[in-house]
């Protein structure tokens, strides 16, 4: 038995979220059908996170095992081959058999896109809220999330959990082209739908509907109080996911 790892980017608009879901498209499901396809085993995938629907990724990981000894420059360029084109494999290697992608890694970084205007040719991949959002506003929303806190009144629930809380390790936020601001949180782990939750309710507060105390009482009470309303998916990218150098060492 030999374990593999691989890193993919995906456009995730068609896709019901990673995992896999009965009579739906998902990134999980395309990947294991492709694998067990060419491998001639039956094949299940473990990923670094669960994206939700319409979510995207620059850089996922995931891991599978082998009953036998794959040659992974071929498996790559085959896999490629099959998938869909809003898919794409980058690298697929072996890993020692104590890899795993989702609880090897030490972080994992989420990007959101607001746009400040209109704009038709980007509304797939950014969100525009209505009007403009203050940035300062947004920034000070953002500024309190650095540090370890309750994030479940910011999420869906997820009952198998032992707990929600979730320790930020990153926040910016930074108008990296005209007519769009960049939102980045790095955290060692993320609650189902999280990022989506914290962005809805830092722009709330940014056009003025909500203030920094009622977003701060949400953060501070977590399920005491209703959940936030969930920003749009398209505009979310995991950008990326850190491991230790030692996790890919064989011996």
């Amino acid at each position: 038995m030999a374990r593999y790892a691989l890193q993919l980017v995906y456009d995730g608009t068609h896709f019901f979220g990673w995992q896999r879901q009965p009579g739906h498209p998902t990134v999980q499901g395309a990947l294991e059908e492709a694998l067990s396809r060419v491998t001639q085993q039956a094949m299940s995938l473990y990923g670094s996170g669960r994206t939700d629907t319409g979510v995207h990724a620059e850089c996922q990981y995931a891991h599978f095992d082998s009953e036998t000894a794959l040659d992974t420059g071929d498996l790559l360029h085959r896999l490629n081959r099959m998938l869909p084109d809003s898919m794409l494999i980058k690298s697929l290697f072996q890993v020692p058999d104590d890899f795993h992608a989702r609880f090897s890694a030490e972080w994992r970084q989420y990007r959101y896109q607001l746009l400040t205007c209109p704009d038709p040719f980007r509304r797939g991949f950014a969100w525009y809220p209505g009007w403009e959002p203050d940035p300062e506003k947004l920034k000070s929303c953002l500024n309190l999330l650095p540090g370890e806190h309750d994030f479940s009144g910011f999420s869906k629930p997820t009952p198998e959990l032992a707990h929600s809380r979730c320790r930020i390790l990153h926040v910016e936020c930074y108008q990296a082209e005209e007519r769009m601001l960049l939102v980045r949180i790095r955290a060692n782990r993320f609650l189902r739908s999280m990022v989506r939750g914290l962005m809805a309710a830092a722009v709330e507060v940014s056009m003025g509907k909500k203030s920094v105390d009622w977003f701060k009482n949400h953060l501070k009470e977590g399920t005491k109080l209703p959940n936030i309303a969930l920003a749009p998916p398209g505009a979310l990218f995991l950008e990326e996911v850190f491991y230790p150098e030692s996790s890919f060492q064989l011996d």
